[in-house]
């Protein structure tokens, strides 16, 4: 019996080749799509599932609310957060660390790189089990400034792995070079890590009490904060503690007017380790963290895209088959007639798909392996397939596969199935009846709904890229070099030499220097004070601003527009914030601020010149406490990705927070030579510092990398999905036609013409595609109008309406195409044979 079903299943699939070829194709698409999401949702999803008790650990995030102000939301926390909380609920927390991220300059002799070197507390190990390949955890932490590195970091520097004992210089702290002695090597990380860590330095505070907005305070977040919990205890109860903590007993309290709670605006909550790479973008943003994080809502997407890609493969098989009953109507009647049951003739049918599908599961692969470093390219990853050590992913891929066979076969098992051999025989009646049409027209309506709304989707999602890319953001990105690394010792104390080198560049025109510049999602807050502001109603409150630190010329630099007043001057030193020399100090220094029309607008003025001469006190980390006099207004600009809107910021000039130098050269400058000029330059004045440099052009293109991926992927699937569903039309199209061959005769010889026939099949095929623009719009709208809310500045609703208009145009156009080519060759053909066929 099963080689019978062998024999009857092959014969069917040679002796119907483009019944064959349309489902083999189609699912083969199917399973590739499938196979292809697999890899990356496995990957995705484990991040941090390698670490030994990663159930256990979890991370401390920072969520500051505050009144009237758009909410900050951080990955990391204040750095005497981990001591305190340690310390106030042992019976939850078995251990605790912060990292605290820096990039020094690193020597090895003559080897010099630019390195991102993680310090952390003694008890790193405690908290982390990293695999070791040189050393015991146990005694590497034993000494301030003891250094454990990964093995490719010991072969870059020595080129051997065994190197305990060997020692390194860091440059600098406190402009202070420090030596670090090597007690340990483990293995690398591996990319489904969140953490990067390539250097491991035990840290002591003492390190940097040069910054005590690092280590020593309750407010500014800049460390990473882990904790280990005691077994049985869940992430929301350390929560609950520390919001009760936050309440009841914290030194937070004295931070806040009475009547105010600290949890009212501090809200941070903890984090497991293993949900860390898809869910913190959502609990704390994107900021800061040591690896970009993924997105959870995009694996649900496009797992459920291939689910629809899966189905619409299959419904070109139930379609096809259900399309060719009359032509196995009597070869159901008459294998009933020799004592076939209809339990045999459903297993047959199934089995026939079922052996479609593994055909197509074998083609799959092979396109799998053709495609997969186009699609690494297009998702940014290394994904990996071989068949040798995936036996889960291919037990998986068969259970898929065997699965879509028996969808697939199921409803032309139970619908040939079904036939009555004496009508058929006695009448030799078509056996397919209005009932299958309309199923047929319905799973036709369901399939280009999908393909229309993959392609709606993708349209928004490109056009609100490229809105985002093209908008104006208020400063001049072309021309401009950015060098990193400014604030490193030996680059800081040479920093008027630097630009002054680089202005005799030929084709430079300008050198300024900044924090950040466009682009860079950093985040440095602190409290504002309007001290001389009595008109307005924020005189005297304490407000949450954002700040960044320029230097003279920057606005010009950068064409941004002063709305009032006047730039930081060159020649006036009272515009600089002083830095502190490290001695406490009851008085108030001066110094001059240029704010944005947001923060205009927060601070109540009126106009941009009320605001200038009024004053705002604020103690800024590494400066003290300053009297900041406004002396501009500038316009506001989009200094970062449009999904983040505008803050409310101010512009002062603390050189000592300097890291980046902006070089803007003319037109006429040749890119490849300013490259090189740089370098030269650089290499005199810092020859012990790596040169680090992008085009602020690229830096502001990749914040929508991300966007720019899903579109391609989402337009990769949604070709994929028309494909497939053009396929089945395609088949469809066939067999209604050849259905039609007698009635098509008939029209030609009453006079029909070739464009007649071509039409009336045209339309035929047109009704399901337009009721299924009917169906796509309104979904397609509700999800992209979703997903356009992830942006402060975003397309209209005129910009979707044409999309879907796009779409419909387009889907009418491939099922036009699609049919029209059959409805030529059949229109056209002698209706002397059209009337003898039989």
């Amino acid at each position: 019996m099963f080689q019978n079903y062998v024999i009857t299943a092959w014969r069917q699939i040679i002796g119907n080749p483009l019944f064959s070829f349309i489902n083999i194709f189609g699912l083969a698409i199917a399973l590739a799509s499938c196979l292809l999401i697999m890899l990356f949702v496995r990957e995705e999803l484990s991040h941090d599932k390698h670490l030994p008790n990663a159930d256990r650990i979890v991370r401390l995030h920072s969520a500051y609310r505050p009144k009237d102000a758009p909410p900050l939301l951080t990955v990391r926390s204040a750095g005497r957060m981990m001591k305190a909380l340690k310390s106030y609920a042992p019976d939850l927390v078995e251990s605790g660390v912060r990292l605290l991220t820096l990039e020094p300059t690193v020597t090895v002799g003559d080897k010099v790189f630019s390195e991102s070197v993680v310090f952390a507390d003694p008890s790193f190990f405690d908290v982390f089990a990293l695999p070791w390949v040189y050393g015991d955890p146990s005694t590497a932490f034993n000494s301030p400034s003891d250094l454990v590195i990964t093995s490719t970091t010991a072969m870059k520097y020595f080129g051997r792995i065994d190197v305990i004992g060997e020692v390194m210089t860091l440059c600098c702290m406190n402009n202070e070079p420090i030596e670090v002695s090597i007690t340990g090597v483990i293995e690398d990380l591996p990319r489904t890590s969140h953490l990067d860590i390539n250097m491991l330095v035990q840290m002591e505070e003492s390190m940097f009490d040069f910054a005590p907005n690092l280590l020593a305070t309750w407010t500014s977040v800049n460390t990473y904060t882990y904790f280990k919990l005691q077994p049985q205890v869940e992430a929301h109860e350390l929560k609950e503690r520390i919001w009760r903590w936050l309440d009841l007993e914290s030194p937070l309290r004295d931070y806040f007017e009475e009547g105010t709670s600290p949890t009212d605006v501090f809200q941070p909550n903890v984090m497991p380790i293993s949900e860390i790479y898809l869910k913190a973008a959502d609990d704390a943003g994107t900021m800061g963290d040591m690896r970009s994080l993924g997105n959870q809502r995009m694996i649900y997407a496009f797992i459920g895209i291939t689910l629809l890609v899966l189905l619409l493969a299959a419904i070109n098989f139930m379609n096809l088959s259900t399309a060719r009953a009359s032509q196995r109507a009597r070869e159901v009647a008459l294998r009933k007639v020799l004592g076939a049951s209809r339990k045999q003739l459903g297993f047959q049918f199934l089995g026939e798909a079922v052996a479609v599908a593994f055909l197509a599961m074998l083609l799959a692969m092979v396109a799998v392996e053709l495609c997969l470093p186009l699609y690494n390219s297009a998702i940014g990853r290394t994904l990996e397939f071989s068949l040798a050590g995936e036996l889960p992913l291919m037990l998986v891929l068969l259970a898929t596969t065997l699965a879509l066979g028996l969808i697939s076969g199921s409803y032309p098992a139970i619908y040939l199935s079904r036939y009555m051999p004496a009508r058929i025989l006695r009448a030799n009646q078509s056996a397919d009846q209005p009932g299958s049409r309309l199923v047929r027209s319905l799973l036709v309506v369901f399939q280009f709904s999908v393909s229309i709304g993959l392609g709606i989707c993708t349209a928004v999602i490109f056009a609100q890229t490229q809105f985002a890319q093209n908008m104006d953001t208020g400063f001049s990105v072309s021309n401009k070099l950015v060098l990193h690394r400014i604030g490193t010792s030996g680059v800081s104390e040479q920093r008027k030499t630097l630009a002054t080198q680089l202005e005799r560049i030929p084709g430079v025109k300008s050198v300024v220097f900044s924090s950040e510049v466009p682009s860079q999602d950093n985040e440095n807050n602190t409290v504002f004070q309007l001290i001389d502001g009595a008109a307005t109603s924020s005189a005297g409150e304490e407000l949450v601003l954002n700040y960044y630190s320029v230097g003279k010329d920057f606005f010009q630099a950068y064409d941004m527009t002063l709305l009032a007043g006047r730039e930081f001057n060159r020649e006036s030193l009272s515009d600089e914030v002083a830095t502190a020399n490290g001695e406490e100090s009851d008085s108030i220094a001066v110094a001059s601020a240029v704010i944005n029309e947001s923060a205009l607008r927060r601070l109540g003025f009126s106009s941009p010149q009320e605001a200038l001469g009024k004053v705002l006190r604020a103690d800024l980390f590494g400066a003290g406490t300053h009297d900041i006099s406004i002396i501009g207004v500038a316009s506001d600009v989009y200094f970062r990705s449009l999904k983040f809107g505008i803050r409310s910021s101010i512009f002062i000039n603390q050189p000592n927070r300097f890291a980046e130098a902006t070089i803007s050269y003319s037109d006429s400058a040749n890119s490849h030579d300013l490259r090189q000029a740089v370098e030269k330059v650089w290499g005199e004045v810092a020859p012990m510092t790596p040169i680090s440099y992008e085009f602020l052009e690229g830096m502001v293109k990749s914040q929508y990398d991300d966007e720019k991926r899903q579109a391609s992927l989402l337009a990769a699937f949604a070709v994929l999905a028309g494909v497939v569903a053009s396929l089945g039309l395609y088949g469809l199209a066939s067999f209604t036609a050849e259905r039609r061959t007698k009635e098509i005769g008939i029209r030609k010889v009453l006079g029909a013409r070739v464009r007649d026939i071509v039409g009336l099949l045209v339309w035929q095929f047109s009704h399901p595609v337009l009721i299924a623009n009917l169906i796509a719009w309104p979904i397609a709208w509700v999800v992209v109008a979703g997903w356009l809310e992830g942006f402060e500045y975003r397309l209209g609703n005129g910009y979707v309406f044409l999309a879907c208009c796009a779409a419909a145009l387009l889907s009418l156009m491939i099922a036009w195409l699609t049919v029209a080519g059959r409805a030529v060759r059949v229109a056209r053909a002698n209706p002397i044979d059209a009337l003898r066929y039989e």
